[in-house]
């Protein structure tokens, strides 16, 4: 209590010494104002003068300059004063007049000082003009003798602040080296306490609650104690995270091989069972040659299809052990997307699919397999979500740093909830999993494949208006590949 209330009387004193300090700065700042507004007056007054008695226009454009900054120095006077009435009526009156001796005396006058000199110079105009500035320079003069008062009484009321300041400062400092020397006897007294604390956190930890820990702040042995206490604590409980987290892999892991080993058995079942059924028929049957050539053709899908689930699980194997090897080349991925277009484009026959690509080469740093490998699946998965008759369009752009190439569908789209999860492992939407055939890892492949060579994928898409997949690689200059 004792030092909450010498600080606060510290604060007080601050407070009214900066109080004091920008009141007297309030008052400088109107007296430098009301200085500008003296010297403006003495400017139009001058100016005047001059131009009458020589009719040299020189003196019109000092006059003209000084008319132009009048209103803003007034106005600046009045805003510094607007709090206090009677100075504000004072600054107001100092515009009246001002702005009377302009427009009233100053500017008739040359006016007939152009038409008639010599009238202009008459003793009766003289008068006139002493006699209006002997109205502005007294009330400027009065709103300086007031300021430079008030001034002065706010520098005696500053100087008696600084000394209550030092006063209640030194009183602080004594009340401060007394309140240290009790408070350092109840430090030396209370090493019972932090003990205590850490006995009935040992029980905690004990109890199984990792995450309890002390305050630290101890002298000696104590203050050593209770580091080496949440040292223990951090250690323990970095342990138990450690466990949970291989926990939860190996948990994932296991639903992996599961989804792996459902997946095998539904995808390859049906293309084995119908390669081994067509094979079987045409070694035990005679067909006719079209008849042979369809039932071919069904065994060479079926076996396609195997051939692209095998590789699918052997890249999901290389992607759990992080066996991905890339073989880096320049190459232009424009003859890429060509020539991956005119392959599906052979086997597509129920569908359109667009080539839109620059005519210049767009040279990139990557494995040419494994970029074919992410452009096929893309294109196959177009292929298939979208509805037959349907259109696909390859889209390749290129900036000075970046390839850009998008596959577009339109297919069923992709619900909202499913485009976070789209590419991971063996993830495949209901509308999906349930309609078309696939293990749902071709996208968490070429995600792999992308990301490896420093590249992004992104998928828009707009559920039963098809889907936008982006994939997005660093570029070479056509100079550096060559």
């Amino acid at each position: 209590m004792v030092v909450v209330l010498v600080v606060a009387a510290a604060l007080i004193a601050i407070i009214s010494l900066r109080r004091a300090e920008a009141r007297e700065s309030r008052a400088k700042d109107v007296t430098t104002a009301t200085l500008r507004v003296e010297n403006i007056a003495f400017d139009l007054e001058s100016s005047l003068r001059g131009y009458t008695l020589s009719g040299d226009a020189r003196f019109i454009t000092l006059f003209d300059d000084s008319k132009a900054s009048m209103p803003g120095a007034l106005n600046r006077l009045k805003a510094l004063v607007e709090d206090d009435p009677e100075q504000l009526r004072r600054a107001r009156a100092t515009d009246g007049f001002m702005r009377r001796y302009v427009t009233d005396y100053a500017v008739p006058v040359i006016k007939i000082r152009q038409a008639f000199p010599e009238i202009a110079r008459d003793r009766t105009a003289g008068d006139e003009d002493r006699r209006r500035a002997k109205e502005i320079r007294g009330t400027l003069s009065t709103i300086l003798a007031v300021e430079q008062q008030r001034s002065a009484a706010r520098s005696r009321q500053a100087r008696e602040v600084a000394r209550y300041a030092v006063v209640v400062g030194s009183m602080a400092l004594a009340l401060s080296a007394g309140l240290v020397l009790l408070f350092g006897a109840w430090v030396a007294r209370g090493v019972a306490a932090p003990v205590r604390r850490t006995s009935s956190a040992a029980a905690q930890v004990a109890a199984g609650d990792f995450d309890v820990r002390l305050d630290e702040s101890g002298a000696g042995e104590v203050g050593a104690l209770l580091s080496a206490f949440n040292s223990m604590a951090r250690a323990l409980d970095l342990g138990r995270r450690e466990l949970l987290e291989q926990n939860d892999r190996l948990r994932e892991s296991e639903q992996h091989k599961r989804d792996l080993i459902s997946m095998v058995s539904h995808e390859i079942r049906t293309p084995l069972a119908s390669v081994v059924g067509f094979t079987s028929l045409l070694l035990e049957r005679d067909f006719p040659p079209d008849e042979q050539r369809r039932y071919l053709e069904i065994v060479d899908q079926q076996a396609r299809r195997l051939a692209g689930l095998a590789g699918d699980f052997l890249d999901v194997q290389l992607l759990e052990g992080g066996g991905l090897s890339f073989d880096y080349a320049p190459f232009d991925l424009v003859d890429l997307a060509s020539e991956q277009v005119r392959l599906f484009f052979s086997h597509a026959d129920d569908h359109t699919i667009d080539l839109d690509v620059p005519d210049e080469p767009v040279i990139v740093n990557a494995d040419r397999d494994r970029i074919a490998q992410v452009i096929g699946n893309l294109l196959s998965n177009a292929i298939k979500y979208s509805p037959a008759g349907g259109r696909v369009r390859l889209l390749l752009t290129a900036n000075e740093r970046n390839a850009q190439l998008s596959v577009v569908d339109e297919g069923m789209g992709i619900p909202v909830a499913d485009r976070a999860r789209i590419f991971e492992k063996f993830f495949r939407g209901p509308g999906a999993a349930s309609a078309i055939g696939g293990t749902g890892l071709g996208l968490a492949v070429a995600r792999e494949i992308v990301t490896s060579h420093g590249g992004r994928i992104e998928v828009e898409s707009e559920p039963g208006h098809g889907s936008t997949f982006t994939v997005r690689l660093p570029r070479v200059s056509a100079r550096v590949s060559a």
